[in-house]
């Protein structure tokens, strides 16, 4: 089992090995909430993900051997010395500190948007609404990568147990909303002061504001606020995390088994050796280079997916009388609201200031605002 997002749901199996399970600098808070286990099973027990900051202490020294092997690298944000989000990034993101400002600006400059965290009580509807969109988000996203999501792969699992957690302050879901729209959604669990990020998207239509940086930044603000001293990211060598971490850490792959069982040594070897392996392929970037490459075969091969090739261009209109206007709620090809937004971006515009015209006599769409109008040019254009 994956400790790290099993310890909440796999009580039973944790007590029958283990006797406390701690953060290292939490030493009072023991997650192991089900006492440990007389009668102890002659079997094998394997735990991947275990971050280092975590002590396992195990409940059977005398019947069980313990090996722990090395896996892959987990990236964190420490907050402890840190009173607001701005005193992080002055602080370790100095060169990215107004980027990461401009971005959280700009997309409330161009909309109303809103910030919430599900934590305790939450409607069953609302739950499997967010968890849909949050789904779907994630198969437009990787669909756009060119890749498929591992997150996709436990999404049964993950769906049939976190309401519970929620309700349980357990787990959370964090929403940004325009109006009424979820556009970025983030899946955690709580572990004490550590909110551990496990599965986020955001709506690929609002990408030029660059929402999985606005979604860090407000979930920092909410720990602060909220007394986490640790926001997790998990393991994965995407670049934001490197740069947004100021603590790396080791997950190692636990293994214990009976003593003196050679079947449970060979195991260890097998599954250990590998979990070691396979991490080190991926320090290597090995796994970023086989995404890319199966990325690129698949952008070759499909060629009915393609995206669509736009820019914008002044036009001066004295009047927009003459041509149709179309509502941003009925948009249709080859206009999407992709473009609209990324007018907005450009343009500084706020969303309720900004109208789509057609022009059906020569086939054009204009967006106008209050500072600017411009016309959409589609690629082979001759306009």
């Amino acid at each position: 089992m994956t400790l790290f997002t099993d310890l909440h749901l796999k009580q039973d199996i944790l007590s029958e090995v283990y006797s406390h399970l701690e953060l290292r600098n939490e030493p009072n808070k023991d997650f192991l909430t089900m006492s440990p286990t007389g009668a102890l099973k002659n079997k094998i027990y394997s735990f991947t993900y275990v971050p280092d900051y975590m002590d396992t202490v195990m409940a059977h020294t005398d019947k069980q051997t313990q090996k722990r092997y090395p896996s892959v690298y987990g990236y964190a944000i420490d907050l402890k010395n840190c009173n607001e989000v701005d005193d992080y990034m002055r602080t370790h993101l100095n060169k990215r500190r107004k980027s990461i400002a401009r971005s959280v600006r700009r997309l409330e400059q161009s909309f109303e948007t809103s910030y919430k965290m599900y934590l305790g009580d939450m409607d069953v509807d609302q739950y499997h609404f967010l968890m849909g969109r949050l789904k779907s988000m994630i198969t437009q996203r990787f669909k756009q990568k060119g890749h498929e999501s591992d997150n996709l792969a436990v999404w049964d699992k993950v769906l049939s147990t976190s309401l519970g957690l929620i309700r349980a302050k357990k787990a959370s879901l964090f929403v940004i909303y325009v109006k009424d729209e979820p556009i970025v959604i983030s899946f955690n669990y709580n572990y004490g002061p550590v909110l551990f990020s496990y599965i986020s998207s955001y709506d690929i239509n609002y990408g030029k504001f660059s929402p999985g940086q606005v979604e860090i930044y407000k979930q920092l603000e909410w720990c602060l606020a909220n007394g986490y001293n640790q926001f997790d990211m998990g393991w994965g060598g995407m670049g934001y995390k490197q740069w947004w971490s100021n603590k790396r850490y080791r997950f190692y792959h636990h293994i214990l088994y009976p003593k003196h069982s050679l079947k449970g040594l060979f195991y260890a070897l097998w599954k250990g050796n590998k979990s070691k392996i396979i991490a080190y392929l991926i320090s290597k970037g090995v796994n970023t280079y086989f995404n890319e490459l199966k990325s690129k075969l698949k952008k070759n091969h499909d060629t009915g997916n393609k995206p669509v090739d736009y820019k914008f261009e002044e036009r001066a209109l004295s009047s927009f009388e003459n041509l149709e206007k179309i509502s941003l709620n009925q948009i249709k090809p080859p206009m999407s609201k992709e473009i609209v937004n990324d007018f907005l971006f450009l343009t500084q515009e706020h969303s309720n200031d900004v109208s789509l015209y057609y022009n059906r006599t020569n086939d054009d769409y204009f967006l106008a605002g209050k500072k600017k109008a411009q016309i959409v040019l589609f690629h082979n254009s001759t306009k």
